[in-house]
């Protein structure tokens, strides 16, 4: 009797020791979590370097690339870029509101897990990360490359003082904002396309010009949908000079102001339209 209730101890003891090795390998994060649980700090208290850092690498990507890149396309994706970063750590600022309700067709954004940890820089860097590859045409390996590089840095950083639980459901919370944004962009009927549109002609009515003569871009762009639903009548700056030729027309002689300082430009002055590059 003894002999077998020693047996049985021995095996309780054992099962015992299994069942806190496997906890120990399985869920070592999540158990740590639970026990020395921490509220998610809120956005403004985190740093905001990881925003200036991947904003200054673009900046450098874009700079330098060639072809440059097409203005209003950049327009564009920097806004819905914009939005996603508001809306990935929007939770961990205290009383702020998605854009979702303000915003024109914007559907809701992904949520984070209520009651749980997050680290907003985590997911903010995941966020601008995935929307940046999506968003941003013509970029080329090395570029990704890059982006990368930055990624994985700042995420080194973060796991050195962040739960592994923890800094991937940040991750998660920042690409499920980044593949909703990209949806939602995929969706409003933007075209730089010219396909079909035939110029109008009539005096001082836009025509092809020198060197290039390329077609015009963006004909149809005012089909593509506004982030903001209202009636522009409102705000409408007033109608433009009148076209004329008559060398005594205000027309005429604004049109010769510029003239005559394009006969004498700086090297600055030639460098920021070339950059800006008008598409047509």
């Amino acid at each position: 009797m003894k002999l077998t209730s020693m047996n049985s101890h021995r095996k309780a003891a054992r099962l015992f020791v299994l069942f806190m090795s496997a906890m120990f390998f399985y869920s070592c994060d999540e158990l740590y979590e639970e026990i020395f649980h921490q509220p998610s700090k809120t956005a403004q208290e985190e740093s905001a370097n990881v925003v200036y850092d991947w904003y200054d690498l673009i900046a450098k990507i874009e700079l330098r690339r060639n072809p440059l890149p097409v203005t209003i396309a950049n327009n564009r994706a920097f806004g819905y870029i914009g939005v996603g970063l508001y809306e990935t750590v929007r939770p961990g600022i205290r009383g702020a509101i998605s854009l979702s309700t303000k915003l024109y067709q914007m559907p809701p954004m992904p949520a984070p897990e209520p009651g749980r940890e997050y680290v907003w820089g985590a997911s903010a860097n995941a966020a601008l990360a995935s929307m940046y590859k999506q968003l941003l045409v013509g970029l080329t390996d090395e570029d990704k490359a890059r982006m990368d590089s930055l990624e994985n840095a700042y995420n080194n950083r973060y796991r050195l003082s962040t739960a592994d639980a923890v800094l991937t459901r940040s991750q998660a919370h920042g690409r499920a904002v980044a593949s909703a944004i990209y949806n939602w962009s995929t969706t409003d009927n933007f075209n730089l396309g010219s396909q079909g549109y035939v110029l109008p002609e009539f005096p001082g009515s836009w025509v092809r010009t020198p060197p290039a003569f390329a077609a015009p871009q963006g004909p149809f762009l005012q089909n593509s949908r506004p982030f903001l639903a209202y009636s522009l009548t409102a705000t409408a700056p007033p109608p433009p000079i009148a076209y004329s030729e008559d060398p005594s027309s205000a027309f005429y002689k604004e049109a010769k102001a510029v003239y005559d300082i394009g006969k004498a430009l700086t090297p600055e002055q030639k460098a920021i339209p070339d950059w800006w590059a008008e598409g047509g």
